[in-house]
């Protein structure tokens, strides 16, 4: 997880083996140092998804193959990733591949078709690192507010403290010592729980 973006695209396809020219264009398009895992999702691909120690999935794959749609479906558990689903299929005519399609929506999947013009593949990858900085953010921001409400508590039952002397307490803590409150609580977590 990064605050300054995608740090680690995992790239699952159908079949087996690497796409230099897919690489480069993701390279051209993150703004930053990465790393970029391929694997099959016949393969290990699954777990690697199951993982979630990345910021973008991408998969390449026809629209209704199950394991393409599983793989996303994981992916969209991990807080987060983004998913990029890189559809065979130029047209979505059949009724399985329309289905498929509305899940992969439904999931927050951004889909793009074959053949991948570059400015679309860029704009795709911009607009999912933007949101993970974005969910990096709001997840650090959650974390943060556990740990101080959970410093909270503890003021309250190891020290009688009211909820408003407790957060009075990590606030002007943090001001005097210029540290955050998360900071502050989580001090009073090591000192009260152990």
């Amino acid at each position: 997880m990064s605050s300054t973006g995608i740090d680690k695209v995992l790239i699952l396809r159908a079949g087996a083996g690497a796409n230099r020219a897919l690489e480069e264009l993701i390279k051209k398009s993150l703004k930053h140092p990465h790393d970029i895992v391929w694997s099959s999702l016949k393969d290990n691909g699954i777990d690697l998804a199951r993982k979630g120690d990345y910021g973008l999935l991408i998969v390449s794959s026809a629209i209704a193959d199950p394991l393409a749609q599983k793989a996303c479906r994981i992916a969209v558990t991990h807080p987060t990733a983004s998913v990029l689903f890189l559809a065979e299929e130029t047209g979505f005519t059949d009724a399985e591949s329309k289905a498929a399609r509305k899940v992969l929506l439904d999931l927050g999947a951004t889909i793009l078709t074959k053949p991948l013009t570059q400015s679309a593949f860029a704009t795709a990858i911009n607009a999912a690192d933007m949101a993970h900085i974005r969910l990096c953010a709001l997840k650090k921001k959650l974390d943060d507010e556990k740990v101080i409400v959970r410093g909270k508590l503890l003021l309250m039952q190891t020290l009688a403290f009211s909820e408003e002397e407790a957060h009075k307490f990590i606030e002007k803590e943090a001001m005097n010592s210029g540290r955050t409150r998360a900071d502050v609580a989580y001090e009073i977590i090591k000192t009260y729980e152990e």
